[in-house]
């Protein structure tokens, strides 16, 4: 059955691959066009890019600010107008900092927070009214999976996905009685794709040199790209697909990608 899926982004490259595999399976797919050129990140593939240019235009985009509540509402209005309803929402915001914590400036942890988790709550209120109403509806998180325990160097960034999971979690347990399904997909670091941004570096250089200067022996090294991005970027979608086209109520609430 045909869906109206709103991907809000694609920060760490599997928003672009979900959307196109999803616009692929025949659905009508919008994609919040808040951060770079949607089309210029498409991968064009072999043979000229036929494929790549194909799936590009039966994605359509919709422009937002992703911290203006108004700019948000009116995307989702624009959505509705022209397909008739929402079915399904994909937040794929997943922010990686690396760096030791107390070299971030509160102000980098707060524009951090305020373009994942306040974002992602900003697009979520927007949709739920109109959700509600007709009982029915899919919110999905994608998202680096966050381990029990400490994270050294990477704190900030995997507060904010651990307040994500959170968020996905409570809404959830509360929605439930609406009709409404919740599921939070993970995977791992090692399966970010090369369209994702290099990791927020700390604001303030000299206490990071501090740190670098003596322990950056205990520095996480840094994530592996995948071996054949291509078949991790199809994994990832055919999970997406697989539920959005489960029965309702009978979705799972998370799904763990990693290894994949």
């Amino acid at each position: 059955m045909t869906k109206t899926i709103f991907v809000t982004g694609g920060t760490d490259g599997w928003g672009d691959d979900v959307a196109l595999a999803l616009a692929d399976a025949g659905h009508s797919v919008y994609v919040g066009k808040g951060q770079a050129s949607f089309e210029e990140r498409v991968d064009l593939g072999p043979g000229g890019g036929c494929r790549g240019r194909a799936a590009w235009a039966k994605v359509r985009t919709v422009a937002f600010e992703a911290v203006d509540q108004h700019s948000i509402a009116a995307a989702v209005r624009r959505i509705v107008t022209e397909a008739g309803g929402i079915d399904v929402v994909i937040h794929a915001a997943s922010p990686v900092t690396l760096g030791p914590v107390e070299a971030f400036t509160p102000y980098q942890l707060s524009q951090v927070y305020d373009t994942a988790v306040l974002s992602a709550q900003r697009v979520t209120r927007a949709v739920l009214p109109l959700m509600r109403e007709r009982r029915d509806g899919l919110l999905i998180w994608m998202g680096l999976g966050v381990e029990p325990g400490p994270a050294p160097f990477t704190g900030p960034g995997r507060a904010v996905r651990a307040a994500l999971q959170q968020l996905a979690e409570s809404y959830a347990a509360e929605l439930a009685a609406f009709g409404i399904d919740v599921t939070f997909v993970t995977y791992g670091p090692g399966h970010l794709l090369g369209t994702a941004p290099a990791p927020l570096q700390p604001g303030d250089s000299e206490t990071a040199t501090a740190y670098h200067r003596d322990v950056a022996n205990v520095l996480p090294p840094p994530a592996k790209q995948p071996a054949n991005p291509t078949v991790h970027a199809l994994k990832v979608a055919e999970c997406v697909s697989g539920i959005i086209d489960a029965r309702k109520g009978a979705r799972p609430a998370h799904v763990a990608l990693w290894p994949l």
